[in-house]
């Protein structure tokens, strides 16, 4: 089950690049911008790393629920037969980005006492929990609401689910180092360079949210009316 999900999901992504990199893109350019006006996320003095620019992640923090909310519209509007623009996927993330905020602010919280106890946890809770923005977003749930469901609709598929992620992670890791690698390679490093190898990554991460998707539409109840 997990390698026939696993392998839906890599032709839906592969199918439909373009009309995910019209949402991924912009949301990494406004990342990228925010870090030339107030200075990279990462600070450091040669090769040492030095702190961490605490500004610049709160805004990063504040940009994710709107990216993440625009991706769910446009893999919904996929899933029913035709993609959407930027404005078109934005705009209802934009309205419900209240919800949005305190929703992953939440999953946040128990993914982080889920890494208090290693590795392992913390992904089973985020395996739990990944399907409350879809219902946030697709089913207008208030985020309590939401979370509940997805604890309760994921049960069933955990396991495969949580298998799923964990390679879904590896392959992402695996293409944003060959993408690092061939671009470095090729045109050594520069700040253009820096800029386009952020973009593709931000491309190549919306395949958990497709992995996620895929599961979502065959567990959660109502998906056939979204």
């Amino acid at each position: 089950m997990i390698f026939e999900r696993l392998k839906e999901a890599l032709y839906f992504w592969r199918r439909h690049l373009a009309a995910l990199f019209l949402i991924s893109a912009p949301f990494a350019l406004l990342g990228e911008a925010a870090q030339w006006v107030m200075g990279p996320f990462l600070m450091f003095d040669g090769d040492q790393l030095t702190g961490i620019n605490l500004s610049v992640g709160l805004v990063m923090l504040l940009i994710r629920p709107l990216a993440e909310g625009a991706l769910i519209m446009q893999l919904a509007s996929i899933h029913q037969g035709r993609a959407q623009g930027v404005i078109a996927c934005t705009l209802p993330a934009l309205m419900l980005y209240p919800a949005l905020v305190l929703t992953y602010f939440l999953i946040g919280i128990g993914v982080t006492l889920g890494w208090t106890l290693l590795f392992f946890p913390a992904l089973w809770v985020y395996t739990r929990l990944c399907f409350a923005p879809f219902r946030v977003v697709l089913h207008r749930q208030s985020p309590i609401a939401a979370l509940r469901g997805a604890f309760q609709y994921s049960g069933p598929c955990q396991w495969p689910l949580l298998g799923a992620i964990l390679l879904t992670g590896l392959i992402m890791f695996g293409l944003i180092g060959l993408t690092n690698t061939l671009f470095v390679g090729l045109l050594g490093e520069s700040a253009g360079v820096g800029l386009v190898i952020n973009v593709l990554a931000s491309l190549i991460t919306t395949l958990i949210n497709v992995v996620v998707f895929r599961f979502w539409l065959l567990n959660d109840p109502g998906t056939q009316q979204t």
